[in-house]
């Protein structure tokens, strides 16, 4: 990618119908600098507040959190409506 970014800096005399050339240079990086100076691991505060945002929307029941399912099961019961049934040596099946 960095070979392509400075490949394209100067455009490219056929890149449109008339033949212009690419007034400006070209980047593939909204910093508008070389890729291989670009902030590539930079987050800008748009995309944060999207993925804030997808936490937000993703967050699960506390109460199912802190109790478990309502009608969940673990190894060793059962909740709800279900009676746990004991096997030989008594343990929740």
């Amino acid at each position: 990618m960095v070979e392509f970014d400075a490949a394209i800096r100067r455009g490219n005399a056929r890149a449109n119908a008339t033949g212009n050339r690419l007034l400006g240079e070209a980047f593939l990086h909204r910093s508008r600098v070389p890729l291989s100076e670009a902030p590539i691991d930079h987050i800008t505060a748009a995309e944060r507040a999207a993925m804030q945002q997808e936490l937000t929307d993703a967050q699960p029941d506390l109460e199912e959190l802190e109790q478990g399912a309502i009608d969940g099961c673990s190894p060793w019961a059962c909740r709800g409506e279900v009676a746990p049934v004991q096997d030989d040596f008594g343990l929740a099946s």
